[in-house]
Order: C-alpha cells, then structure tokens, then sequence
C-alpha cells in the first residue's frame, strides 16, 4: 500500500505539470489533480504516521501509563485509520464535485445549464401542472430555481458530463462508471454519520471484488475488507475525472475561483 500511493504521489507531480503547462494553473482540471495530490500527500503522511514507534510514547504520556503496549493500542490506531480513511473519502468527493460543477459550465450549452438549475422548479410545476396557481404562488414556486450547479445534484450533472462522451471508450463500461459515482456519492454522505446509511433506497456494489451494502439505519457492510481500498476507491474516481478531460476536448480555461484563497 505505501509503494503504491508514493508511485501515484510521483506520477501526479508529473501530471500537474503536463497540465500547467496545457492547460494553466488558474484551470479547474489542473487544480483537480493538485487538490487530490495534496489530499492523498497528507493521507500518506498521516496514515503511517501512526504506526511509528514514536505514537506509542504519545499514548503513554496521554494516558500517563507506561504499561500501555503495541497490543493495547490496536483498537485506537484502527479508529485513527478509519479518521483518516474518512477524510480521504470526503475530500476527494468534494474536489471532483467541484470539477464537475465548474467544468458543466464550460461545456454544456447554456440550455442544458438551465434545465439543470430548473429541475426542482420543473419537477413542482409538472405535479400541480393540473390545477390552476395565483402569480404570488408562481414567484414562490421560481424560488426553487437554483442559482449555481453546485447546488444541482451530482447524478445529473455527471449524467449530462458523461452523454458528452460519444462514443464511450470500449475499455471502459458506461454504466459501471455511473454506478460508481452514485455510490461513491452515498458512501461520502455515509461519513458525515458516522457510516450509517440513512439514504431512502437500499444500494448494494461491488468494487475489485469487495461487497458494499447501504441499508437503511445500519453501518455500511463491506465484505471482504481491505486496507487499501479507499485509496484504491479514490484511484477510480481520478480515472473518470481523467475520461472526462481525454474525451471533451475544451480548448477554453475552467477558471477555479478556490485559488484565490492562496
């Protein structure tokens, strides 16, 4: 698991530099990969980190106990890692999410745009579309329009993202690539509850070979369960993000407004 996460660190300092130089630094497709980068740098530092000798002595001196061995401390390392397997997770949805909120308006026509801002706005008027509303309840209801795509759901930005790519590239499966979002989609909201599913339809998906089950109320289940998938999960995540930028040629910048924080 550490070789592999140093080759990706290496390869990705590489790859942000191809893409300064292709595409700037100010664009949201350079900054994606920066942002994994340094989420995925932090997650290596981090993560063995914690299984040097020097944690040991730190627990010692938290609990004022000397006694306190490697064995003890097993079930605290293990919440450490799942800490840190949780924010790799979240951080890595956040910056996708970002890219594809930004990148829908560099690449969708301005109609698509709308109808994805409309959609709430839409959905209401086609249920009441039968019965007859007063002007005040007609401005209410545009309220409903959103103002930004980030605030649009995933699944239908990435859905109007994906349409783009025609034809798919036959080594990959389309489908499997949706489901994948969706589910990394609910397993980030799952990590805001501490991993309780709390979502309205139960999900199962299968990922290298592990088993996920979302249901309702109860922890996610994954069977079989290995160290290295979340990081593995976020590897995924970057090959769709890598689809989308091979296969919608934009020539134009992505500006990435979170630059300006410095």
């Amino acid at each position: 698991m550490r070789d592999k996460i140093l080759i990706e660190l290496r390869s990705l300092i590489t790859q942000i530099h191809e893409y300064q130089e292709k595409f700037g630094s100010d664009d949201i497709r350079t900054s994606y990969l920066d942002g994994y980068f340094e989420i995925l740098k932090n997650y290596f530092f981090a993560y063995f980190h914690i299984i040097e000798k020097g944690t040991l002595n730190k627990y010692q001196e938290l609990y004022q106990n000397f006694d306190i061995s490697w064995d003890d401390l097993s079930p605290h390392i293990q919440n450490q890692k799942q800490g840190l397997n949780s924010n790799l997770i979240i951080n890595c949805w956040s910056d996708f999410e970002l890219f594809i909120s930004l990148f829908c308006y560099s690449v969708l026509p301005e109609n698509k745009i709308n109808k994805l801002l409309d959609l709430d706005y839409t959905k209401i008027k086609n249920i009441i579309k039968e019965y007859d509303i007063s002007k005040e309840t007609e401005l209410k209801l545009k309220k409903l329009k959103k103002n930004h795509l980030s605030h649009v759901p995933n699944n239908n930005k990435y859905g109007a993202i994906l349409k783009m790519i025609n034809p798919y590239p036959p080594e990959r499966n389309k489908s499997y690539d949706i489901d994948f979002l969706d589910f990394f989609s609910r397993l980030r909201n799952c990590m805001h509850s501490n991993f309780i599913y709390y979502g309205a339809n139960e999900k199962e998906f299968t990922f290298q070979g592990e088993k996920f089950r979302f249901k309702f109320g109860k922890p996610i289940s994954q069977i079989p369960s290995s160290a290295i998938t979340p990081f593995e999960l976020t590897l995924f995540l970057k090959e769709i993000f890598q689809l989308i930028v091979d296969n919608i040629n934009y020539t134009g910048i992505t500006y990435d407004p979170s630059i300006e924080m410095g």
